[in-house]
């Protein structure tokens, strides 16, 4: 257990033979109302402990682990009788099993989980990292039809750091904006995802080609920008899916998402993003908390075609900022809306509270749609070291 490891040299610069040990601690409580007749709210606490422990034997090489401890108890687990909520914790979806319940109990779990394991050697513009990595080719905001390794959820309010890939990966930066990368990736199935990136820069444009091999599946080829239209941030990615069983088939799946952000002299921030996404054939989302709860991959980013998105960010003070999101479903005929506002009590020590609302029309898994509504709250302090 690295639970009561003691903090080493925090903040030390990352030169030769140096250690490095930072991460925080939170305690988060949670209410879901899934808004069904004669039940109250489900209730779950979570004490969560992240430790980041980084290396530097020599100027090339440096090494990192990282690891997550959780300890969960709630009415969720005390309900879920067939142990599906804890064991979907336990699962890895690496090459290796790295995500452990060493203990459980009628309501509780604690998990322990390595989602960074890595060595890099870095020699002039030359970079080669091995090992469980985050590799994030995303350009925009909530949907990143680009990330084709480890896509995440924007709903996880307490994952900021997002899942990582096991990973072999190279990068030769040809200038201070442009470069190759290439990488390899193996899952818990053992499939392998091959794909390349070329990056430049164009007329103020940061811009992006990809192309790859997804586990052996789907060949995909990606386009990704980040520029501006005059005062106006813009950016963007697509990709393009195409079953490699049958080349002939004219049938793949494409996904485009375009986002727009500007910031005004007092701080607030507008932040506008759109999404297409090509359902594949029978695709059909029997509610809410399936898509919320379940590892996203490129091909289900949403589960609807075209989705909205908009957020106001703003500092009230030094001390205490907010947010309120909203994302529209057509489709579903339902929407989201997600306040949040974060306040530093201290140097080092934040409270945050989010709210999440959802309704929707789904199939409920017999084919007539109904209206689905559920409500998240969260209210979570942290320390950082």
């Amino acid at each position: 257990m690295l639970w009561f490891l003691p903090q080493i040299a925090p903040g030390q610069d990352s030169t030769a033979g140096k250690l490095t040990l930072d991460g925080y601690v939170s305690f988060m409580e949670s209410a879901l109302d899934l808004n069904i007749p004669g039940e109250g709210l489900l209730w779950e606490s979570l004490l969560h402990n992240r430790i980041n422990l980084n290396y530097y034997p020599s100027n090339a090489f440096s090494f990192s682990l990282q690891v997550r401890n959780r300890f969960i108890a709630g009415e969720r687990l005390k309900q879920d009788e067939a142990g599906t909520y804890a064991g979907s914790l336990a699962k890895d979806l690496g090459v290796v099993d790295l995500s452990w319940n060493p203990v459980t109990c009628s309501s509780c779990v604690f998990n322990t989980a390595i989602d960074r394991l890595w060595m890099k050697y870095s020699r002039n513009r030359l970079e080669i990292t091995a090992g469980r990595q985050r590799i994030n080719w995303g350009q925009t905001y909530v949907w990143n039809p680009n990330d084709w390794f480890n896509n995440y959820s924007f709903f996880d309010v307490d994952y900021l750091e997002r899942p990582g890939s096991d990973a072999f990966r190279i990068q030769y930066y040809t200038g201070s904006l442009s470069g190759l990368e290439a990488v390899v990736k193996v899952d818990s199935a053992h499939r392998y995802t091959f794909a390349g990136m070329f990056k430049t820069n164009f007329r103020g444009y940061d811009l992006q080609l990809l192309a790859g091999d997804l586990a052996g599946e789907d060949l995909a080829m990606g386009l990704g920008w980040a520029g501006g239209l005059g005062q106006i941030g813009f950016k963007g990615e697509m990709s393009y899916l195409h079953p490699l069983e049958d080349m002939a088939d004219t049938t793949g799946l494409f996904f485009l998402s375009l986002a727009l952000d500007y910031t005004f002299s007092n701080s607030l921030m507008i932040q506008v993003e759109a999404f297409y996404n090509q359902l594949p054939r029978g695709a059909d989302q029997e509610n809410f908390t399936a898509y919320y709860t379940r590892p996203l991959s490129v091909k289900d980013l949403s589960f609807t075609e075209y989705n909205l998105f908009a957020q106001v960010t703003y500092p009230f003070s030094p001390l205490l900022s907010g947010s309120l999101a909203a994302i529209w479903f057509p489709r579903a005929d339902g929407c989201y809306i997600g306040p949040a506002l974060t306040w530093s009590l201290m140097n080092n020590f934040d409270l945050s509270l989010f709210l999440q609302y959802f309704s929707g029309k789904f199939s409920g898994g017999y084919g007539d749609d109904e209206r689905q509504n559920f409500t998240l709250a969260f209210g979570r302090i942290k320390y950082n070291f």
